[in-house]
């Protein structure tokens, strides 16, 4: 009998102890090894991922070579993003709770000796051994699993999210660079044009055929222009430096764009009023983060119905075998409980309540300002809509004045100032509608932003792609 304990006892240690992992130490880098050249580049889009996508666009052939206009940019940052690789990280951890939480618990083994005090011979050592098992945790582990499930599911739609963020932050610096380039276009225009005057004018009045008043009045718009161009370069540089983060690219290598928009046509085809209202009506069903926080709060729901469980005796049963001192040998089971009458698990259950309470308030807030968000820009693409309209139609009027004017001023018609000042004056509306034009273009990302799908290019198919991101992150997690 004694052999027999020991022989368990021994087979179990050498069975746990081969499933055990071994320790490998991960040291961390110390240069951010950045891509050196774009051809290095992830260009490969897999079908199976981003769901969040339009199909047409996990199509869309990648070539770095002519420049990368928006959907490109948009691919390689979702192909390259250090971001996302820290964030997609996350499921490895979520994955091994879920592991975690569905595994059983050990046994317990238990062996001691009795040694009699004594001068009697009869008498000899006595032994124990024991093997047992938590039934608690067995009882518990449905709750648990189902808290982990939900977490992971959380986990991986607060990964999906994040891809999304970094999707519309992606067409943003491209759309916000495309505006930049035209703004510093035309200030380099205007610094042009104003050194050009100040020149002719400074030369004329050391030739005597200017005043110290003319050649002040058109030195002060050169130095303006001057500041604006300044500027101007140094908002692109920050919007190309964020397009290098986004593609983990080295700052020292040229990132090409290419491609153009069309405003009057993104004018014309603006969010459909009826898709959209679908969209903000059905937000809770689509958008990543308030799918997250749906599934945090059922794994919240879980883990209260846990430590309820736990409230009730913890318990634990398995066998006994005994050899007393006289010599005899005895076999029974045991039953271990714990009596819940100071403790009983309140305070656990009290705080998961609470926090399942706090959750529940932070989605109804969240669900509240995203409407509340998304009817704001609907109504400021409204009014910069109309103010674009009404610039954009007497901007050519404007132009001929201008130019009007600049042969009125060869011919001695005007003074100088009345020119600087109109010309001036038209340079400000030109940047005028490029600001407004960069306004509308990054208004329409954000509400595809906050409603969680891409309404402003009518890809209404990825509505039906992306209603179904809960069921396929379910799929995700259980293959």
């Amino acid at each position: 009998m004694k052999r027999i304990g020991i022989v368990i006892a021994g087979g179990l240690t050498i069975l746990g102890l081969g499933g055990c992992a071994v320790y490998q130490p991960l040291a961390l880098v110390e240069s951010p090894k950045l891509v050196a050249s774009v051809d290095q580049l992830e260009t490969r889009v897999d079908g199976t991922a981003f769901q969040e996508l339009p199909a047409s666009w996990k199509r869309y052939a990648i070539n770095v070579a002519d420049g990368l206009d928006e959907t490109e940019t948009v691919l390689l940052a979702l192909l390259n993003s250090p971001q996302l690789d820290a964030a997609r990280s996350q499921m490895a951890e979520a994955r091994a709770s879920l592991y975690a939480a569905g595994l059983l618990p050990d046994p317990q083994v238990s062996a001691g000796l009795d040694f009699p005090r004594g001068n009697n011979p009869a008498l000899q050592a006595g032994a124990s051994f024991g093997l047992g098992i938590d039934l608690q945790q067995i009882i518990t582990r449905g709750a648990r699993r189902d808290a982990a499930t939900a977490q992971a599911e959380a986990t991986y739609l607060n990964v999906l999210w994040q891809e999304w963020q970094v999707i519309q932050q992606a067409r943003i610096l491209w759309r916000r660079a495309f505006i930049q380039k035209q703004q510093l276009a035309i200030l380099e225009d205007q610094l042009q044009q104003a050194t050009s005057t100040w020149k002719g004018i400074h030369d004329a009045m050391a030739q005597g055929n200017a005043t110290l008043d003319q050649d002040g009045l058109a030195l002060a718009p050169m130095m303006d222009a001057e500041v604006a161009v300044q500027e101007s370069k140094r908002l692109l540089n920050g919007t190309k430096h964020g397009i290098h983060l986004l593609l983990d690219v080295d700052p020292a290598v040229p990132v090409l764009l290419s491609g153009v928009v069309n405003m009057e046509s993104l004018i014309s085809r603006q969010a459909d009023s009826d898709l959209l209202q679908l969209a903000l009506k059905s937000i809770a069903q689509h958008r990543p983060d308030l799918l997250a926080l749906q599934a945090g709060y059922r794994s919240q729901e879980n883990r209260v119905r846990e430590q309820i469980l736990m409230q009730f005796p913890s318990f634990s049963i398995g066998a006994n075998s005994l050899r007393d001192t006289a010599g005899l040998w005895t076999l029974g089971p045991f039953i271990n409980l714990s009596l819940p009458l100071f403790d009983a698990n309140r305070g656990n259950v009290a705080m998961a309540r609470a926090t399942r309470e706090r959750l529940h308030e932070e989605y109804r807030s969240q669900l509240i300002s995203a409407s509340v968000e998304a009817s704001k820009i609907i109504h400021d693409q409204q009014l910069a809509r109309s103010e674009w309209q009404a610039l954009t139609a007497r901007l050519p009027q404007l132009a001929e004045t201008v130019d009007r004017m600049a042969h009125a001023l060869s011919s001695g018609q005007i003074d100088m100032l009345t020119f600087t000042t109109l010309r001036t004056a038209y340079f400000s509306q030109q940047a005028r509608v490029l600001g407004l034009e960069q306004v509308l273009l990054e208004q329409a990302v954000a509400l595809d932003t906050l409603t969680g799908l891409l309404l402003s290019d009518r890809a209404a198919s990825a509505a039906s792609e992306s209603s179904s991101l809960h069921l396929q992150a379910t799929q995700e997690l259980h293959p």
